[in-house]
């Protein structure tokens, strides 16, 4: 890959410019998708910077896609950790290793924040995916991601 590659912070003026990235990722999906709740959504991360951090990924000063951490405290891994909650990269962008090189700079980003691991999940179906975190060391210990949703 040739290309320049960065993860940008994110501030509030860049809400409208996620919610176009999030409503695509969530198309992908077929992920229900309210934008008024997403927008919701975003000013509370912004007013909340250490419950996580959203990224725009840049590919040679083009935006290609948005990486969303959220962090959290764990006993099992040690400490502050971080769960890649969303990782998305446009489809005319996908197969040229950006996936690989998002995942190395979150890496270093949650090596600078003293972070103890890096958690993500995977849509089963999403084969293409699940063997890319593999190769890059992610594990599966062969849990099952539980949610009951509280509204």
């Amino acid at each position: 890959m040739n290309q320049s590659l960065s993860l940008l912070n994110t501030q509030v003026s860049d809400i409208d410019q996620l919610l176009v990235l999030i409503h695509d990722f969530y198309q992908h999906f077929d992920y229900p998708y309210t934008e008024s709740e997403k927008r919701l959504t975003l000013e509370d991360l912004f007013e909340r910077p250490t419950a996580g951090q959203i990224y725009l990924i840049q590919k040679d000063h083009t935006i290609v896609g948005y990486v969303f951490l959220s962090f959290y405290f764990s006993i099992e891994f040690g400490g502050r950790t971080a769960f890649i909650d969303e990782l998305f990269v446009l489809p005319g962008d996908r197969g040229q290793g950006i996936g690989s090189k998002v995942i190395d700079l979150v890496e270093q980003e949650c090596l600078a924040l003293k972070l103890k691991a890096i958690h993500l999940e995977s849509e089963r179906t999403n084969e293409g995916a699940t063997a890319l975190y593999s190769r890059l060391g992610f594990v599966d210990y062969d849990r099952r991601l539980m949610t009951k949703k509280l509204v």
